[in-house]
């Protein structure tokens, strides 16, 4: 279980633990039918929001998930959110997953920076060993951005998760191992020395 809170500040973005306080922020975030296409679940209105946080925090209490809200510095206003997922400190790996953005900060360096905070929190403080992604077969932005930051494709999870009105998702796995990290790293400072 990941002990005490956690927050991740870069230049852009500040990472915090989600809360209940966050919900308002959270939901007008998540007020487009974009985000929500190759998504599981879809967050409409409030009643949607407080059962997602509040099964966020079960997952957080069994040591499972640690929830992040995305804060984007540059406006001061809640723009999605991000997890560590699927925690096993005992195997020292975890997957980053549940991300997403509101569509007016896509194709910025808001998501890049995100994933390096998280990465970086992960490889140099928490002592991992690796770190995976999954998504959606047919998200083909979701899996650029991870195959761009490095991460090496492993295969595809057949018939893996059921998503909305029945779909039955085939997901890509992903993962950046521990001795990737250093060449993922600079990758990935060389594309935020040129993001805005």
């Amino acid at each position: 279980m990941i002990k005490g809170d956690i927050t991740l500040e870069g230049n852009r973005v500040r990472l915090i633990p989600v809360s209940d306080g966050h919900i308002e922020g959270l939901l007008k975030a998540s007020n487009h039918h974009d985000i929500w296409t190759y998504s599981p679940s879809s967050i409409s209105k409030i009643e949607d929001m407080e059962a997602t946080i509040n099964q966020w925090m079960r997952l957080k209490e069994q040591g499972l998930r640690y929830p992040f809200v995305i804060f984007d510095k540059s406006t001061s206003e809640i723009v999605g959110s991000t997890s560590y997922l699927d925690i096993s400190l005992q195997n020292r790996k975890l997957e980053i997953g549940g991300t997403w953005l509101n569509p007016k900060v896509w194709r910025t360096r808001v998501n890049t920076e995100c994933k390096y905070l998280l990465l970086e929190y992960g490889f140099e403080e928490m002592n991992l060993v690796r770190v995976q992604f999954r998504t959606d077969t047919r998200n083909e932005r979701s899996n650029r951005a991870i195959e761009r930051i490095g991460a090496q494709f492993e295969g595809t999870l057949r018939q893996e998760m059921m998503v909305r009105e029945g779909y039955i998702r085939d997901s890509n796995v992903y993962s950046i191992l521990d001795k990737e990290w250093e060449r993922v790293k600079a990758k990935l400072l060389d594309y935020l020395s040129q993001e805005s």
